[in-house]
């Protein structure tokens, strides 16, 4: 849910990435601009590695249990230790992962370190989160006072991949609960809310387009967010431009094909031009060390793919002196995965063209890999020479995501008493959802075995037929609600309060089925209560004469940020329902 429109609220907004995590946050007072976010650093730091970390924007997202039980994280990590990385990618279903990933290094050895550990997933992101947590808090405290942190209701935004299941969602929040995200406090409830990376990152971007002389409405810009595991790629289409707002263009794309896949490839680069026999010598500190001092901080950041030479000076261990290669020799590594980038750019262009019948003015690059001149380099080259690609340097990209979130969270503070319009007007869906229902069989238009009869109404009716009330790929509208009409029936003789429980379906598929069938699969449900007694309610008769009760009500339903809102509406007045979260971002 938003953050209360009454109170001065914390917002904290947090990217949690499948290599490098980052926090941001701001004070929102309602009726204010928020404000630009304010980024946690000074993290905890080992010494084998304090070289360019300890103020650094994010902090890795790794784990290690020592032989106490002792749980060391990020930089603090000892040399040498065999740490847990990459379990963020546990929370898909393999059935969701790309074919490419499921047999993938990374996730082999994320599965082989909870095993070990006799956690799950979601267990082990609970206590990840909380150390970060634990770290940001006292930050925020540092820099503006305990007593006054204390006195506020927080609320926090968590970002998620755009191509994320809502299932995984669920386990996030779940994560977030164990991490002790909703501990009692006496300000009030702490509330959750989820933003797609890539519209995070673009939020985060957009107070730097405002005013530029080469956007007018109607044009589009897509957004490149490439981070360490995932590549998500969205676009949007310009409303108006004083002030900039959007709406989401054509439905995204994603991968997993980020940096980190890079590091792999390049790791054994290095292993194979070193040799097994040395290789072997080194130790796991060694590696690491090599790894970040000489590459993350060094050639990974720097390669251009311009001719050049690179030098890594091995430990003394490995009894060579040092390794020296060319950037001929390490450009197909980056190829290998910085192409996957250009194909996804590439489709979405492409379907933007479809759709506005005009190319896209910007690309803009955001996220740790948005940061690689190659990339820059790589995807100039293939796109149009009229689309402009911008890059930002130092931490500005790498910090979208997470300034980004706090900006989301923030706003439905800051621009509801000045009647303002939100910064991304609508949303494309990524899935279709709604509910089952039941109407009048018709011959030839519903399945046979979907008829049944009726013996209070004395008709055959249809059951399991569905009513898509959000379709994927369609502009959802915010602040724009649909109403969809309905009745039950009971006996003339019940009598009582009614109580009625209602699922929410979802389903990928771009033509949904008319009825309840293939992959139509359940994702929530509500509850809703008659406004008044059953035997209270308006006497119906059937064709044979006999009387039963019937209730006529509507749903009002409403997307908003991430979720879909249903309010009951029965003789005029309105019961607000359950959020339900789904995949509009």
């Amino acid at each position: 849910m938003s953050p209360s429109k009454g109170p001065t609220t914390l917002v904290i907004g947090i990217d949690f990435g499948t290599t490098y995590s980052g926090v941001s946050w701001l004070i929102c007072k309602p009726g204010s601009p928020a404000g630009q976010p304010e980024v946690v650093t000074l993290w905890e730091t080992s010494h084998d590695i304090r070289r360019n970390n300890s103020d650094r924007s994010k902090v890795p997202s790794k784990m290690y249990y020592d032989d106490n039980g002792e749980l060391w994280w990020g930089f603090k990590i000892p040399a040498g230790a065999k740490a847990v990385e990459w379990f963020k990618l546990l929370l898909l279903n393999d059935a969701d992962l790309q074919e490419h990933m499921k047999d993938s290094s990374h996730l082999h050895d994320a599965r082989q370190s909870i095993r070990k550990l006799g956690k799950t997933p979601i267990q082990l992101i609970g206590e990840y989160l909380k150390v970060l947590w634990d770290h940001v808090l006292e930050q925020i405290s540092r820099a503006k006072g305990k007593d006054l942190i204390d006195g506020m209701p927080f609320h926090v935004v968590l970002t998620v991949p755009a191509i994320w299941t809502d299932y995984a969602r669920d386990r996030m929040r779940e994560a977030a609960g164990l991490a002790g995200f909703f501990k009692h406090r006496d300000a009030g409830k702490t509330t959750l809310s989820f933003v797609s990376e890539p519209e995070a990152a673009a939020i985060a971007t957009m107070p730097e387009l405002e005013g530029r002389a080469d956007l007018k409405i109607g044009d589009s810009f897509v957004v490149v967010d490439a981070g360490g595991g995932t590549v998500d790629i969205i676009s949007y289409k310009i409303n108006t431009v004083q002030p900039l707002s959007v709406s989401e263009c054509v439905e995204g794309e994603g991968a997993l094909c980020g940096g980190t896949f890079l590091d792999k490839e390049f790791e054994a680069f290095l292993r194979n031009a070193v040799g097994e026999v040395s290789w072997n010598k080194m130790n796991e500190s060694d590696i690491r060390r090599m790894m970040n001092n000489e590459w993350e901080h060094g050639i990974k950041e720097a390669f251009s793919g311009e001719p050049d030479y690179f030098t890594i000076e091995l430990p003394s261990r490995a009894q060579i002196a040092q390794l020296r290669f060319s950037s001929k020799n390490i450009q197909p590594i980056f190829d290998k995965i910085v192409s996957q980038t250009g194909a996804l750019l590439e489709k979405q262009i492409t379907a933007v063209k479809a759709k506005t019948l005009r190319l896209p003015k910007l690309v803009i690059l955001v996220g740790g890999f948005g940061r690689s001149p190659y990339m820059f380099k790589y995807l100039k080259g293939k796109v149009d020479h009229r689309v402009t690609i911008l890059q930002s340097r130092l931490e500005k990209p790498w910090t979208a995501i997470c300034r980004g979130a706090a900006l989301f969270g923030a706003e439905s503070c800051s621009d509801t008493s000045q009647g303002q319009q939100p910064l991304v007007r609508s949303r494309i869906a990524r899935f279709n959802y709604g509910w089952a229902y039941e109407t009048l069989f018709v011959d030839k238009v519903h399945d046979p075995r979907d008829k049944f009869w009726c013996p209070m109404r004395q008709i055959w009716q249809a059951a399991n037929q569905m009513e898509w009330v959000v379709k994927r790929g369609e502009d959802v509208l915010l602040k724009e609600a649909k109403t969809y009409d309905y009745f039950r029936y009971w006996s003339i003789n019940e009598q009582g309060w009614g109580e009625f429980a209602k699922n929410v379906y979802a389903c990928a598929d771009l033509n949904p089925p008319s009825r309840m069938e293939g992959n139509v699969r359940k994702v929530a449900q509500f509850t809703i209560h008659t406004d008044q007694p059953k035997e209270r309610h308006k006497k119906v008769r059937n064709s044979n004469g006999t009387y039963y009760r019937q209730w006529d009500y509507s749903y009002k339903v409403m997307v908003s940020g991430a979720s879909l809102e249903v309010t009951l509406v029965s003789d005029g007045r309105e019961q607000k329902l359950e959020k339900i979260p789904i995949d509009v971002n």
